[in-house]
């Protein structure tokens, strides 16, 4: 295969250095809520053990994915979308309440679906995350 079907199909570097940034991102995101989530009047454990279960599997998805194990994308963006309906979810229901939990808090809330967002269009869109999970290009 020459250097331009390469180019044309993605690399396989590029995608391992998008799915790092990606976690990192969501890291971030996931840190943000963890700390709203820890912090008073009112700490939330359940939202805490949320975070950390799912920074847990989207790490588990990444390191599948560096792997180029196919199925490793389709977990990753199973825990991305699922994620960001879930904080979208939650930030909606803060809004609407008057004494919730995130009642003042909901910064982190809609900060998270935003990057979970962002970061699951450029997973889903990316040729050259496509290209890490598959071999049909080798």
């Amino acid at each position: 295969m020459s250097p331009a079907h390469r180019h044309h199909h993605g690399n396989v570097f590029v995608g391992r250095v998008m799915v790092a940034v990606a976690c990192l991102f969501v890291l971030g995101a996931n840190g943000l809520v963890f700390k709203q989530a820890a912090g008073p009047p009112h700490p939330l454990p359940v939202l805490k053990v949320i975070t950390v279960i799912s920074l847990i599997w989207m790490f588990t998805g990444a390191w599948i994915m560096c792997a180029r194990k196919s199925w490793g994308r389709y977990l990753v963006l199973t825990i991305l979308y699922a994620g960001s309906l879930g904080f979208f979810l939650a930030g909606i229901a803060t809004v609407a309440t008057e004494d919730g939990d995130l009642v003042g808090r909901v910064q982190p809330i809609f900060i998270a679906t935003a990057v979970y967002v962002y970061v699951s269009l450029v997973l889903t869109h990316s040729r050259h995350v496509r290209r890490l999970t598959s071999r049909t290009w080798e």
